[in-house]
């Protein structure tokens, strides 16, 4: 009866474990599509070149990632853990871009500028 149970239970964990990597495969997909989708857009607005895009590509699909496992974290400070992966991202993000392309990148995205008013130099 012991081994029976045991063996249930591994089934029944073994299942929750492929259902819940499959999940994560499919998560991971879809910020991968929404990433490449926007860091085209932001090259096509701003004027960056390959080589920065790829770092951004980068530095946004780890910040997606990291801000997921934030949310999904039970008793970890969210406020605290967010406020920290964003002000990461900005550096990492400044350190890529030049001073008038962070701008640009920024207001963007925090919809300070409508992207019709953006006209690349």
């Amino acid at each position: 009866m012991k081994r029976l149970v045991v063996l249930f239970s591994l089934f029944s964990l073994s299942i929750i474990d492929v259902a819940a990597q499959k999940s994560a495969s499919l998560t991971q997909e879809i910020f991968s599509r929404y990433v490449e989708e926007k860091v085209m857009n932001m090259q096509e607005l701003i004027a960056f070149d390959d080589a920065q895009a790829a770092k951004i590509r980068l530095i946004e699909m780890d910040f997606l990632l990291k801000v997921n496992k934030a949310e999904h974290c039970f008793l970890c400070n969210k406020r605290k853990r967010m406020a920290k992966l964003k002000e990461k991202r900005t550096s990492q993000l400044q350190q890529v871009l030049d001073r008038d392309q962070y701008i640009k990148y920024d207001a963007i995205e925090n919809d300070r500028i409508r992207k019709g008013d953006l006209r690349v130099r």
